[in-house]
């Protein structure tokens, strides 16, 4: 794949009917299947998935013919919620037209949010839907520019994931990594996130210790601090990596500031303090 994009470059999934997320893809969400083949031993080691080595995948593209999502199939992936683990929770995918892609989804998509300006700017529209793979998609119009944010905007039906989104028992600790890794401190706030009070049977208005940090490419990490009980290790499916392309940042400073690191080629395999994956380029 071209590593030309800066920032987020792809997403991979683990989905345990590889075909049925690809249809869905391609037929809701304007997708369009762009390859597919096994997976690589190399390419499963920088994914800290080693027993998937040679299971079958396929890359999507989106209608401007980039690669922006790997599904891999994983017949024993355990498909679950994500709001109730920590680690990554979500892709914020940027859409045109959030209205009307959210009022044409059908199963195996699920409307969770319907489309709704965010507290933070009435420029922001998006609306949460989970995938069929157990994969938490916020599916984000930008309508204009949103200081002091570096936002992107599109006319494509779905362009690409431009934010991934977390969820740590510790904001402060994760922030540290993360601006480790992308050179910026970036913001801290609280804000309410309808997605998790649904989920957890809070007050709709109930609020969360967040903290935001640009990356290139006018992407960025959003970090949610939220208390969890500890969860049986299991091989989940849906969201489990995002591919980084980012300007060179030491093996000693990534594990100083909490990072596993392994090296893989040329590529590393990082896994953060609440346990998201990075596979990082560049």
């Amino acid at each position: 794949m071209s590593h030309a994009r800066q920032g987020i470059v792809h997403a991979t999934l683990i989905a345990p009917d590889l075909q049925r997320v690809v249809d869905a893809y391609i037929t809701q969400l304007s997708m369009r299947l762009h390859e597919r083949s096994t997976l690589s031993a190399d390419d499963a080691a920088a994914l800290d998935l080693h027993h998937l080595a040679g299971a079958p995948l396929a890359w999507l593209a989106n209608s401007l013919g980039e690669p922006v999502l790997r599904v891999i199939e994983d017949p024993h992936a355990v498909i679950s919620a994500p709001m109730f683990r920590h680690g990554w929770l979500s892709l914020e995918v940027l859409v045109g037209d959030i209205d009307t892609l959210a009022a044409g989804l059908q199963p195996p998509f699920t409307v969770l949010g319907a489309a709704a300006n965010l507290e933070l700017s009435d420029a922001i529209r998006a609306a949460q839907v989970l995938g069929p793979c157990g994969e938490l998609l916020y599916l984000t119009q930008i309508k204009a520019p949103v200081p002091p944010f570096d936002l992107p905007m599109t006319d494509a039906t779905v362009a690409a994931t431009f934010i991934g989104v977390m969820t740590t028992p510790d904001r402060d600790a994760s922030q540290r990594a993360w601006s480790a890794l992308l050179g910026a401190k970036g913001w801290s706030f609280d804000t309410k996130i309808t997605v998790l009070n649904r989920a957890y049977g809070q007050p709709l208005e109930g609020r969360y210790p967040v903290a935001v940090i640009p990356m290139p490419g006018q992407c960025m990490v959003e970090i949610d601090q939220v208390t969890l009980p500890p969860t049986a290790m299991q091989r989940h499916a849906g969201q489990h990596s995002l591919c980084l392309h980012l300007p060179a940042v030491d093996d000693a400073t990534l594990a100083a500031a909490g990072w596993q690191v392994s090296t893989i080629g040329p590529r590393r395999s990082l896994r953060g303090p609440a346990g998201e994956h990075v596979e990082l380029l560049g």
